[in-house]
C-alpha cells in the first residue's frame, strides 16, 4: 500500500501553486499517472470483489500460489541452515524482505495484513539463528530472543487494529474440558518428541524456586508466544482470506516446516500435528491460555523432565 499511498501524494495537487496556476488546478505528471495506473493494474487480480464470482476464484488461487511459495522458501531457508547458518539467515531476511514488498503493492488492505502477519515466522527463525547461545545461559537466551518477538507481534496487533479477543486474549468458560484436554496433551507431545530429538537436559539447579522460574519462562517465552504469533495473529489473518479449514491446514504446515531444521521427518510431522490440534481448539474455544500452556508443558517435559527420567 505504501507506493501507492506515495504515488497519490506525489500526484496530488498538495504542492504550492506558482502564481500563475493558482486559479487553473494543476495536472499530474504523465509518468506518475502510467506507474501509478501499472500498478493497480498488477494487482487488480487480488482485489476483493462481491459481485464477481470469476474475481473471488482468482484471488483464492492467488493466495493458494503465495502459501505454496512461502512454505517452499521457509522449507528451503531450514534445510539450508543446517549446512551454513550464516546463508539460512539471510535467506529468511530475504523472505521478510519479500513479504514486506508485497504486502505494501498488495491493492486488498486484508491480503496486505496477512502478508505482513507471516514476517513474524522468519522474524523468530532470524533472531533464534543469530542469538549465540554460547554467551548465555539457555534459560536467558530464551527470554531475550522472546523480547523483540513480543514487541513484533503487539506492534502488528496494534497496527492492525485487531481486537484481543479475536486473537484469542480470553478466558473461556464455556470449553473447560477441551481447555483442560489440551493441556494434558502436552505430556504424550513432550515424551513423544523427545524420543526423536534427545536433546541434552538442561543445567538447573534442583531448588523448587529455580524449576517454577524456568518452568515460567517455558510457558511465557516459549509457550505463549508462539501461540500469539501462529494461532494468534497469524491465524487471525490467514482465516480472513482463506477460511477456516484451509487456515488451519496452512498455519498447521508452517509449524510443521519450521522444525525441518532438525532433518527429522516425524518431527515435522509431529509439529504439524500438535499445530492442527492447537489450531482447532484456538477456532473451537476462542482462547489461547489453554493451548499455550500445553505448549509450555511440551518444552518442560522436553528440556526440562524427559531427560532427567528417560
Amino acid at each position: 500500500m505504501f507506493p501507492l499511498i506515495l504515488l497519490n501524494f506525489c500526484s496530488s495537487s498538495h504542492l504550492p501553486a506558482s502564481r500563475t496556476d493558482r486559479k487553473t488546478k494543476r495536472k499530474k505528471p504523465f509518468i506518475i499517472i502510467n506507474l501509478r495506473r501499472v500498478l493497480i493494474e498488477m494487482m487488480l487480480p487480488f482485489q476483493h470483489s462481491r459481485g464477481r464470482r470469476g474475481t473471488r476464484i482468482m484471488v483464492k488461487s492467488n493466495l493458494y500460489a503465495i502459501c505454496a511459495v512461502y512454505l517452499i522458501l521457509i522449507t528451503s531457508a531450514e534445510l539450508l541452515t543446517n549446512y551454513n547458518q550464516k546463508l539460512g539467515i539471510v535467506f529468511h531476511v530475504g523472505i521478510m524482505f519479500l513479504l514486506f514488498i508485497c504486502a505494501s503493492l498488495e491493492y486488498s488492505r486484508v491480503v496486505s495484513q496477512f502478508l505482513i502477519s507471516l514476517t513474524l515466522a522468519p522474524l523468530i527463525r532470524i533472531l533464534s539463528l543469530s542469538m549465540p547461545i554460547v554467551q548465555f545461559s539457555r534459560m536467558f537466551w530464551f527470554i531475550l530472543i522472546s523480547i523483540p518477538v513480543f514487541i513484533a507481534v503487539f506492534t502488528c496487533i496494534w497496527l492492525q487494529g485487531v481486537h484481543p479477543a479475536s486473537l484469542g486474549l480470553h478466558i473461556s468458560t464455556s470449553h473447560l474440558s477441551l481447555e483442560a484436554g489440551v493441556i494434558l496433551l502436552g505430556l504424550p507431545f513432550g515424551l513423544i518428541e523427545y524420543q526423536i530429538l534427545k536433546p541434552s537436559p538442561l543445567a538447573l539447579n534442583l531448588r523448587i524456586s529455580d524449576i517454577i522460574v524456568a518452568s515460567l519462562i517455558f510457558i511465557i517465552c516459549t509457550g505463549f508466544l508462539e501461540e500469539i504469533v501462529f494461532r494468534g495473529l497469524i491465524q487471525f489473518n490467514t482465516m480472513r482470506v482463506m477460511g477456516r479449514w484451509q487456515g488451519i491446514l496452512f498455519i498447521s504446515a508452517i509449524f510443521g516446516v519450521l522444525h525441518a531444521g532438525n532433518l527429522t521427518p516425524f518431527d515435522c510431522l509431529l509439529a504439524f500435528s500438535a499445530g492442527f490440534v492447537f489450531s482447532f481448539v484456538r477456532e473451537k474455544t476462542g482462547s489461547l491460555y489453554g493451548i499455550s500452556l500445553s505448549h509450555g508443558l511440551i518444552n518442560i517435559i522436553l528440556f526440562m523432565v524427559a531427560p532427567s527420567y528417560f
